[in-house]
């Protein structure tokens, strides 16, 4: 915590958390002091969220879905980022998103169908083009933005995909 404070008193504004990588459970009760610590001074929370499949099978169960809920709820004027939408969970971490106001949703990394499922069921006020690079080369997330927003009618999604949610979520 003393990290954290220091970090944000130097102009952090983001913490990042790996629960496959770092090994923990996201609703582990010694966290909730770290979240408060975060909510009070206004930092956003941004996760590895869900399962990738290139990480080691047996950390699969620090990212399931069901492990990151009890933070978004205890802390509810706390922004998370759920990077790349869950990956290979990203249905559940939409589901997320739709029932808490402060999930906002990495794109990075999903399909071109899945980034449309999470524009038609969540609100894209809270989506955020990023990269995963090396994994995912930042162009391939680019291309699937402008493929997906692609209409006249979708040109503000657009802009906020790329632009206006992250410029709204940091500052």
């Amino acid at each position: 915590i003393e990290k954290i404070r220091r970090g944000a008193a130097r102009g952090g504004r983001v913490i990042k958390l790996h629960p496959t990588v770092q090994r923990f459970y996201p609703d582990e009760p010694a966290l909730m002091d770290l979240y408060a610590e975060a909510q009070a001074l206004g930092l956003v929370v941004f996760f590895h969220g869900g399962r990738a499949g290139i990480e080691p099978e047996s950390s699969h169960r620090y990212a399931l879905p069901r492990h990151y809920e009890a933070a978004l709820a205890e802390f509810p004027n706390l922004q998370f980022i759920l990077g790349h939408a869950g990956a290979r969970d990203s249905e559940a971490m939409i589901a997320l998103a739709a029932r808490y106001d402060n999930v906002w949703l990495g794109i990075h990394g999903q399909s071109l169908s899945m980034l449309e499922a999470m524009i038609q069921n969540t609100d894209v006020d809270r989506l955020l083009f990023g990269t995963d690079w090396p994994f995912y080369h930042v162009g391939a997330s680019l291309a699937k933005v402008l493929i997906t927003t692609d209409t006249p009618e979708r040109s503000i999604i657009r802009e906020k995909l790329l632009r206006t949610n992250a410029l709204e979520l940091l500052s």
